[in-house]
């Protein structure tokens, strides 16, 4: 529900007193730049040298670096809907792209900020986030490039995208808001205008650098309004690329570090820079965005971390959890995967075990060397997995024209396996078999 006029002004000045209260500022407004499919090690951020980054190598320069981010699903929808919402796909139900959308009755960051009197709007490159996919909600405005009476594109390119969120950033004034750009152009087929063709032979390679252009046009707009230094910049992948890494040549299936770790940078007014090797999620935002800015804690999976943002450069120590359920369209087991600071757990019909320390390219499956580390993660796997009750399904379903559209990118909405978890059949067997259909879903 929106807060009164009295009551939003109240809490607006609460928030600027209470400034000097804690060791950050409170920010006056938020931006999250969503980079589709971008692989932390792909960028310079990350030590990637054939890529150029100038906007993020900035805002990595002025704020914190978490090193160790993990993405909860290789799929779009999936992840966006937990870093909106600070919980696990088990618990918000959106499990893959194809699945129905967010329940109406949970709060998300838009949903949150918007009652308290932000401003709020959306502009989204793909039509796995259009309007009618869930995350619209809180938004005075949720643009998906969809006319009246018209389906929203398959895909935008990113300055189209990055033209008609500046258009809205130059109506905000001083209002409290929050600004959403999703930014698509990493993800297959690219599509470059063609002076990045030109100077990356790599079309992936070339969708980042097009991608850090239009972060570039926003961080500019942001620094010439006196904006920047006001405002929480958070900018996350939401999941990464096999680039044939493990036989996958794109992602969906696999839960490997090339499509898990992501980039997350926070630039926020008095953050001291540095760099944070404690493991995080995206399921994080949601929490660390409401302790900057001072608002109360939700129920959620996530964890603030916001004492990293203060300069307390180690967090608790905690594991992190993942899945990816979209094998189950294909009759295959689903993949589940659970990370500590040191380790990895995937669960599969074969099981494997990695030491991320000593093995950061998943090459030496440990699971028959360290019985007792993996059934110690598989025990925390579980847990998240089981959770709580779960009362909120309202029976939502995907209507026949978003099956269509979803389709029409490549990704199947066929029917589930009736009793996935004992199918046995385990994707890494069957993995040739999905990129042969993706490249055929391509044509």
């Amino acid at each position: 529900m929106r807060l009164p006029k009295p009551v939003v002004s109240a809490v607006i000045v609460a928030m600027a007193a209470c400034a000097t209260a804690g060791r950050l500022p409170r920010p006056h407004a938020l931006v999250i730049v969503t980079l589709d499919t971008t692989r932390a090690d792909r960028l310079p951020v990350y030590g990637y040298a054939s890529v150029s980054t100038p906007a993020l190598d900035r805002l990595a320069r002025e704020g914190v670096v978490f090193d160790a981010a993990s993405s909860v699903a290789p799929l779009t929808l999936t992840a966006h809907t937990s870093l909106f919402t600070g919980l696990y796909p088990p618990h918000h139900r959106v499990q893959d792209n194809a699945a129905p959308p967010l329940d109406a009755r949970r709060p998300t960051i838009a949903t949150i900020l918007h009652a308290y009197g932000f401003r709020t709007a959306a502009f989204v490159g793909s039509t796995v986030l259009a309007a009618d996919r869930g995350l619209a909600r809180g938004f005075d405005v949720y643009n998906d490039g969809c006319a009246p009476g018209v389906e929203p594109p398959r895909r935008r390119p990113g300055d189209q995208v990055m033209d008609a969120a500046l258009a809205w950033l130059d109506t905000v004034g001083w209002s409290p808001f929050l600004l959403w750009v999703h930014l698509y152009d990493a993800h297959a087929p690219q599509t470059l205008p063609i002076m990045y063709r030109r100077e990356y032979g790599d079309a992936y390679e070339g969708g980042i650098a097009f991608a850090d252009a239009q972060l570039q046009r926003l961080v500019d707009s942001l620094d010439r309004k006196r904006l920047l230094d006001m405002t929480a910049v958070i900018v996350a992948g939401d999941h990464g690329e096999s680039l044939g890494d493990h036989g996958e040549i794109e992602h969906g299936i696999f839960l490997y570090e090339s499509t898990l770790h992501v980039p997350l940078v926070v630039r926020s007014p008095g953050l001291a820079p540095g760099r944070v090797s404690s493991v995080a999620s995206l399921a994080d935002v949601l929490p660390t965005v409401l302790d900057l800015f001072g608002l109360p804690a939700t129920q959620v999976d996530g964890a603030s971390l916001k004492p990293a943002l203060d300069g307390r450069r180690d967090l608790s120590p905690r594991g992190v959890y993942a899945e990816s359920m979209y094998p189950l369209r294909f009759g295959w087991s689903p993949l589940r995967a659970f990370r500590d600071e040191r380790f990895k757990y995937i669960d599969a019909p074969r099981p494997e075990l990695y030491d991320l320390e000593a093995d950061p390219f998943e090459e030496h499956d440990l699971s028959r060397e360290r019985p007792a580390v993996m059934a110690a993660l598989r025990r925390q796997l579980d847990a998240v997995v089981a959770g709580p009750p779960d009362a909120t399904d309202d029976g939502a379903r995907v209507s026949p024209e978003v099956q269509a559209r979803l389709a029409a990118l490549g990704y199947t909405s066929g029917v589930v396996a009736a009793d996935p978890a004992s199918s046995g059949r385990d994707p890494k067997d069957f993995i040739q078999i999905y990129n042969v259909a993706r490249q055929r879903a391509r044509r």
